[in-house]
């Protein structure tokens, strides 16, 4: 396994609790080999020190290369310094759906043109919830709003922070759900994403990553 994951060096990644509660953001430093198997050195990708956790804990480690993709890795924590950590007991954790790789939680609006396909679309405000590398979460408050499972849609004006850049990307509906107060839930899936919008899109989730995590630090 550490001849493979040798090739992720250097790729970003990110640490979650087995519930998917994020840990930590980082970069893959080193592979190595002991006497439980393999193990993984991660360090800060922001210069900024990195946080404690419980010794043991188990974890998994989410990887994204431009080259290879996305990789999923459980383990348990061996070091946990402000300077790096230590994951020993690396195992893979089979194909994870690619929903489950650097979601976030967002607050941001935008709005959604549906059907694509139709010869009459229609524009409606939508509200992000959550955002991945593959896809995301908006609601609408708007009962004459009807997308159905399959419906292909483009997003405009998407953002992950209220400062960031901004996204216009084609997405298809996977799944629908019905809110109280926020309304219809669309959970999309991105089609037709280039490289250059899946950079951008990286280096903003990751960003968002850091600033949950620093203020998490300072509450703490």
């Amino acid at each position: 396994m550490s001849e493979n994951l040798a090739d992720y060096i250097g790729c970003s990644c990110e640490i979650i609790t087995m519930d998917n509660d994020l840990l930590q953001v980082g970069k893959i430093q080193s592979v190595l080999e002991d006497e439980k198997g393999t193990a993984l050195e991660i360090a800060s990708s922001d210069g900024e020190e990195m946080m404690t956790a419980a010794y043991g804990l188990p974890v998994k480690i989410n990887i994204f290369s431009n080259k290879l993709g996305f990789l999923g890795l459980g383990g348990k924590i061996y070091i946990a310094h402000g300077a790096f950590w230590r994951i020993n007991e690396i195992s893979t954790v089979g194909q994870n759906e690619r929903r489950d790789y650097f979601r976030v939680k967002v607050n941001t609006h935008a709005e959604v043109i549906g059907p694509v396909a139709a010869n009459e679309t229609d524009t409606f405000k939508c509200a992000v919830l959550s955002v991945s590398l593959s896809g995301l979460l908006f609601a609408v408050d708007d009962e004459s709003c009807n997308f159905s499972i399959g419906t292909e849609l483009e997003v405009r004006g998407l953002r992950v922070q209220t400062d960031g850049s901004f996204f216009d990307i084609r997405c298809e509906v996977c799944r629908t759900d019905e809110h109280h107060a926020l309304g219809k839930l669309y959970g999309c899936r991105y089609i037709e994403t280039d490289t250059k919008d899946t950079d951008r899109l990286c280096q903003d989730i990751f960003a968002k990553q850091r600033y949950d995590i620093q203020k998490q630090r300072r509450i703490i």
